[in-house]
């Protein structure tokens, strides 16, 4: 890592990722930032301020990337609009120094346009037109790592989440959903979708899931957002015959937080509700196909990876060179069940399998 350390009067520091799980991993040494530098200005994504707000309590010294209004749904002419009003905000600020510690293209351009003398970040294509500085960091490790070595300073502690508690519009959210449920003792959340397919276990095997948890005395809560997350929700029921506690679209952030917080366990793909069950510290177990969970494996001890074999060396994420990505589709069903067992969310001595499959 570079050792040179700027002496930064005021700070503006870029992070505004879209991915849930890169902004937990990132949460800490944000705040080690915020603290050294009075003078310091966060740029976040306007998506996560729930989040952000509990893991920064009282922190005012935030601006907000406006995602949904930069969709490529909203007007042309709206986004240009909103995007100036970015910069300008920005520029206002008088940063002497920027950091960008995520390097994503949105990132690299707001450091070009932030005004700022100095601007620091990560060793990239074309990195010198965005950056005046791009210090050596090791992103061959756990992501974490590598937003060590571009934060200034980093978190000086062992790699973990910001601890995460419910808020009480959360509580009041997730008290109004589960008043429908017969039980809530023994909720475990389920989130079977992610945002890219090559990361998703079989609709058929998370159903099994399912039933399995309901012969153990447990309740399965699907939980999700959007249409790929429906889908596959829709694609799980139909194996079913009867049907899991679907409440996908139906919590906010917040909301969400409070449901893991109140949940006895976590079963998910690689995806950010999977970062955010681990840094509620719930038990979970994340399943990992081409993905690799060096670089991405949730911060916890209460936590589980599981994958079937590492990737052939001629994979790629969007094309399997064994066909139908074995690592992750021949994870079984009675893995997970272990798994779940070792981290205490399944009694040990819960009764034997059952037909899970709507016959037809």
């Amino acid at each position: 890592m570079d050792n040179y350390q700027p002496v930064m009067s005021r700070l503006l520091i870029l992070f505004p990722c879209s991915h849930m799980g890169n902004l937990l991993i990132a949460l800490p040494h944000l705040r080690a930032m915020l603290a050294a530098q009075p003078d310091a200005l966060l740029v976040v994504s306007q998506r996560y301020q729930s989040l952000v707000e509990q893991s920064l309590p009282g922190e005012t010294r935030l601006l907000y990337y406006p995602e949904q209004a930069l969709s490529r749904q909203a007007p042309l002419f709206q986004r240009v609009h909103r995007y100036l009003q970015l910069v300008m905000a920005m520029r206002r600020f008088n940063a002497d120094v920027a950091v960008d510690i995520e390097g994503e293209q949105k990132s690299a351009t707001l450091a070009r346009l932030s005004g700022a003398a100095e601007r620091i970040g990560p060793r990239r294509r074309h990195g010198q037109w965005f950056y005046t500085r791009q210090p050596q960091a090791d992103w061959s490790g756990h992501r974490w790592q590598a937003y060590a070595g571009l934060s200034q300073p980093a978190a000086n502690s062992p790699a973990r989440y910001l601890p995460l508690n419910a808020s009480a519009d959360g509580m009041k959210e997730v008290d109004a959903i589960l008043t429908d449920i017969d039980s809530t003792d023994g909720l475990v959340a389920i989130h079977a979708g992610a945002t890219k397919t090559y990361k998703i276990w079989h609709a058929e095997q998370f159903a099994a899931l399912c039933q399995q948890l309901r012969r153990a005395g447990l309740t399965p809560l699907l939980i999700g957002a959007g249409q790929k997350d429906r889908q596959q929700i829709a694609r799980i029921q139909s194996f079913l015959c009867d049907p899991v506690i679907d409440l996908c679209d139906q919590l906010s952030l917040a909301g969400l937080i409070a449901l893991l917080k109140r949940s006895h366990g976590f079963v998910g793909n690689d995806s950010g509700p999977m970062h955010l069950a681990a840094a509620c510290g719930l038990p979970a177990v994340a399943l990992f196909g081409p993905t690799d969970d060096t670089l991405w494996h949730p911060l916890s001890p209460h936590a589980q990876v599981l994958r079937w074999q590492h990737c052939h060396r001629d994979c790629e994420h969007s094309s399997c060179a064994l066909d139908s990505y074995p690592c992750l589709q021949r994870i079984t069903v009675d893995r997970v069940v272990n798994s779940l067992e070792e981290l205490g969310v399944i009694p040990v001595a819960h009764p034997g399998p059952v037909k899970t499959l709507r016959i037809s």
